[in-house]
């Protein structure tokens, strides 16, 4: 390809890996013969080459439901502006991307990661964690205060509300994110000398919330306020009090957590603990890209969160 372009070796490398030291048309003729012979530079001899991928990892649990897909557009946009690609995997082969070092940076949020998988990969790349603390060299946090977050909306619920019978439709027991609210609702609770309560168990969908609410119509066992560990759940269960006449918040309160998109189109509206997840996903990749261009990294915040008080419970 050189010798057709009539340049040196090194003058096609410097064309076709973007290189600022070749006039621009001699690089519009280069890549012009490259894309006629349909050839494209190896790109695991360049990485092998700049030690360099250009590839940023996001590993989750999974890919269902709202919240991914909004954190992972906010990720991937702000990576795309600075040139990098996003690759986002779960479960093994998270592992194996990290093993390999086939990424230039990680943003962690999938519990099945083991914290030495974590630590061994940070030794020379940098990584956010969303779901754990974990202490370790080139190991930054972003963390949903979870725990505060819901202490702070229940303590307001109970006050103003006074229920008696209370339930916590959980998520996952082994994920971060529910233990955690879980011990804000506890906290509350406490506090306000409330010593009892019905504990639920779910799994973050709204088929979990739906088939809860069915049991608890089925068992005549209906409380009068559910805090929902996320708002699919609380989904689930506002669909099932919809079909089987039970009026919310009449005979039955509900409230969840995350303020996803979905909760704007049923009735009645949930009141819900607000995250910006787009938002939070373009600051993480924004940190991420500094760190990998050496420059002043800006302190890494947690995401901001707002209190939708809609009708569900504050009529």
């Amino acid at each position: 390809m050189a010798k057709k372009a009539g340049v040196s070796i090194s003058t096609a490398s410097y064309a076709l890996n973007g290189k600022p030291n070749v006039h621009p048309k001699t690089r519009d003729r280069i890549l012009q013969i490259a894309e006629s012979l349909n050839y494209y530079p190896n790109a695991h001899a360049k990485n092998l080459k700049s030690r360099r991928s250009n590839n940023i990892g996001v590993f989750i649990y999974g890919f269902a439901g709202p919240i991914f897909s909004d954190l992972l557009e906010g990720i991937n946009m702000q990576l795309q502006k600075h040139g990098y690609n996003i690759i986002v995997s779960s479960g093994t082969t998270s592992s194996v991307l990290l093993r390999q070092r086939s990424v230039d940076a990680a943003i962690i949020f999938d519990s099945n990661l083991k914290d030495q998988e974590i630590k061994n990969f940070s030794e020379n790349h940098p990584i956010v964690v969303l779901d754990r603390y974990l202490d370790g060299k080139n190991i930054y946090h972003s963390m949903i205060q979870n725990k505060e977050l819901v202490y702070d909306f229940m303590k307001k619920v109970l006050m103003e509300k006074k229920y008696k019978k209370i339930a916590y439709l959980s998520g996952p027991e082994d994920s971060f994110n529910n233990i955690e609210r879980y011990e804000g609702f506890k906290q509350a609770l406490s506090e306000l000398n409330i010593n009892n309560h019905v504990y639920l168990q779910g799994d973050f969908t709204i088929e979990a919330g739906y088939n809860t609410a069915l049991q608890l119509i089925e068992k005549n066992e209906i409380p009068e306020f559910i805090y929902c560990a996320n708002d699919e759940l609380a989904v689930g269960v506002i669909k099932a009090f919809n079909e089987k006449g039970i009026k919310i918040p009449e005979q039955c309160a509900l409230a969840g957590f995350d303020g996803i998109q979905l909760t704007d189109f049923i009735t009645p509206k949930l009141t819900t603990i607000a995250i910006n997840h787009f938002e939070w996903g373009r600051q993480i990749a924004g940190f991420i890209t500094r760190i990998l261009s050496n420059q002043n990294a800006y302190p890494l915040k947690n995401p901001d969160a707002s209190i939708l008080m809609r009708q569900t419970i504050w009529i």
